[in-house]
């Protein structure tokens, strides 16, 4: 964790809390259930620099100098859509600098009610003009729309109507740069069906039209392709075709732009079904001076969780996570929490996958966990912070046990495991502990009531790679303990 000093931005939070290094079985009181204060939080509400939730669903994050803009969709049940633009520095805290594109009226691309979707924000070096590439309502599926701006952050102009890709609809888009060549990345349509290939094509030279695709496959299973350049690979990643709902993310690879592999799951640590409850959007490449990281930037559609198509039951509307490329193969890592230094180039997380229980619905096994026991007994329960907030809940009315245990793959160094738990007392057995980190293994007792959230962190050394922390509880019907904000983060 970097030692820069930020305000909380990302997440909707109870309170500020200091990760300190302590010894095993310290604790201290804290009124509620605490979170972190410095890094992208993920599985929670965002909020931008005055405090406002963050609208910018679906779109993409660019680099200008060294400041970062991400264009998104306002997506508000019964309001007019908006492309709105956030400014940052170093991807944790983000300020709104105003929509960009707004609908207004009752006609054209832009009539309110018409679909705004999947914003793309790219500037043309050869001229310096911005170009934003949106999606609005076609006959069948949407047309594309290209809008400008000589500055960023100005009010964007479309330069004609929408207009098909290619003398068809298309459904979900991107736009990848080259240098100083963009393509479009879009799900194309045919005359009668939806979303029935793939395809790449170049933008003209002003990069507000489109030309003949460079490469077309027929694929209705993948919506969402966007492509990233690692090294000399090109990688294309596309979510699954779920609605709203949450995927797994698919890639697929080129030397060239023109030829691909056939597409495989993108591997996940620890292993997730649907991308930690996302839909794949865009890799951000954090590029600094100590080499480029890479954040999958995931979008979480769940102000759609009541509708009548499928949509994911985890808080937050965003999600950001590490990927790694190692042998050529690029990894999702589930980190609760990112800790960016942009200027470097780098990242720290907090290790731990889906820490706060928010990851999905109330009543369930929580996700990236191990559950094992009493049936029932260890489940994802409604937070003492409202609906927007989960914890673990281990309880049965019944005598029970319950264990839930997550192993993480760490680098050899010493680390400390913090959490905040609630207990009523009373178990025969209620404990934290790391092991299999090539040391003795480190217990941590849990059975003394405690009405109020009290933090315990513990410091552990790993030499073996690897550790599993775990929450055991054994006890008598009716006794209960809640933990909260689970993180491990190097010392």
């Amino acid at each position: 964790m970097n030692t820069r000093s930020h305000q909380l931005r990302l997440g909707a939070l109870a309170a500020a809390v200091a990760l300190a290094t302590a010894a095993a079985g310290s604790l201290s009181p804290t009124a509620a259930a605490a979170e972190p204060a410095s890094f992208i939080a993920n599985d929670t509400m965002w909020h931008d620099t005055a405090g406002n939730e963050i609208l910018a669903q679906g779109g993409n994050v660019l680099k200008v100098g060294s400041t970062y803009y991400w264009a998104g969709t306002k997506l508000v049940s019964g309001a007019a859509k908006d492309v709105n633009l956030y400014s940052s520095t170093d991807l944790e805290n983000w300020t709104f600098e105003g929509p960009i594109l707004s609908q207004d009226g009752t006609e054209g691309d832009l009539a309110e009610g018409n679909w705004l979707g999947r914003p793309q924000l790219v500037r043309n070096p050869a001229s310096g003009t911005f170009v934003l590439v949106v999606e609005v309502d076609g006959a069948l599926g949407n047309n594309v729309l290209f809008a400008t701006s000589p500055t960023v952050d100005g009010t964007y102009t479309p330069t004609g109507p929408s207009t098909t890709v290619n003398g068809n609809t298309m459904g979900d888009h991107s736009v990848f740069v080259d240098g100083d060549n963009a393509y479009l990345v879009y799900v194309g349509d045919n005359a009668t069906t939806r979303n029935v290939s793939v395809n790449v094509a170049p933008l003209n030279s002003n990069w507000t039209a489109v030309e003949p695709a460079i490469s077309s496959v027929w694929d209705n299973v993948h919506e969402a392709p966007a492509i990233v350049k690692a090294g000399a690979t090109y990688y294309m990643f596309a979510s699954g075709k779920d609605w709203w709902n949450a995927t797994p993310t698919s890639y697929r690879t080129s030397s060239d732009l023109t030829g691909w592999s056939g597409w495989k799951t993108v591997p996940t640590e620890p292993s997730s079904a649907n991308s930690f409850g996302t839909q794949f959007e865009q890799i951000i490449p954090v590029v600094g001076s100590q080499g480029t990281s890479y954040l999958y930037n995931g979008d979480r559609y769940s102000q759609f969780k009541d509708g009548a198509a499928p949509a994911p039951d985890g808080v937050g509307r965003k999600a950001w996570y590490p990927v790694t490329f190692a042998s050529g193969i690029p990894k999702l890592h589930g980190s609760t929490d990112v800790d960016v230094d942009a200027a470097a180039g780098t990242l720290t997380v907090n290790e731990v996958a889906n820490g706060r229980f928010d990851q999905d619905a109330a009543g369930v096994a929580p996700p990236q966990w191990d559950v094992s026991g009493t049936a029932g007994a260890a489940k994802t329960d409604v937070g003492t912070n409202g609906p927007d907030d989960r914890q673990l809940t281990m309880w049965h009315p019944s005598p029970y046990s319950a264990w839930v245990r997550q192993d993480l793959t760490l680098p050899n160094g010493t680390y400390t495991l913090s959490f905040d738990h609630k207990s009523s007392g009373g178990q025969n057995l209620a404990y934290a502990e790391v092991k299999n980190h090539g040391g003795p293994d480190i217990r941590t007792d849990l059975r003394t009531s405690r009405p109020g959230w009290t933090k315990r962190t513990v410091t552990f050394t790993v030499t073996t790679g690897t550790a599993r922390i775990g929450i055991w509880t054994d006890g008598p019907g009716g006794t209960w303990l809640n933990i909260d904000n689970v993180s491990v983060w190097p010392s």
